[in-house]
């Protein structure tokens, strides 16, 4: 790996490492869930099994929240300036990540997304801001 790519997963990873459980965390989001306030990660990352349990239970409310989730790449593109990486398959929900960068991630990769929740259906979140990550 290269000097920059190093770099860039360090700082990916130190950006979406979870911090401790903060008041604005517990005043948002189920400690045991995968949602967590702006700018934060949540401790339980939810899966591709589990985020259909969790899409109707997200928080409420003006503020940004984040969802963290992990599972395998279903598809990986780009345009000029932006990244776009799918998780899960298409007969459940499915995750948008939008990033600046797909870092060489591939279809069929296991990833951890973490990023700013929008529900763009009943079964399609988007993540953007999004951080995404090899497991």
């Amino acid at each position: 790996m290269s000097a920059i790519g190093t770099a860039v997963a360090l700082w990916t990873l130190i950006l979406i490492w979870p911090a401790p459980l903060s008041a604005e965390d517990a005043a948002c989001c189920d400690p045991m869930g995968p949602f967590s306030a702006a700018e934060t990660s949540a401790r339980h990352p939810a899966t591709c099994e589990t985020i259909g349990a969790w899409i109707d239970r997200a928080p409420d409310g003006a503020e940004r929240i984040n969802l963290t989730i992990s599972g395998v790449l279903s598809f990986v593109g780009r345009d000029d300036a932006l990244a776009y990486l799918v998780m899960c398959p298409p007969d459940g929900v499915q995750i948008l990540c939008v990033a600046y960068q797909t870092n060489g991630m591939q279809i069929g990769d296991a990833v951890v997304f973490g990023g700013g929740f929008s529900r763009a259906g009943p079964d399609r979140i988007i993540l953007d801001p999004c951080l995404a990550y090899a497991e």
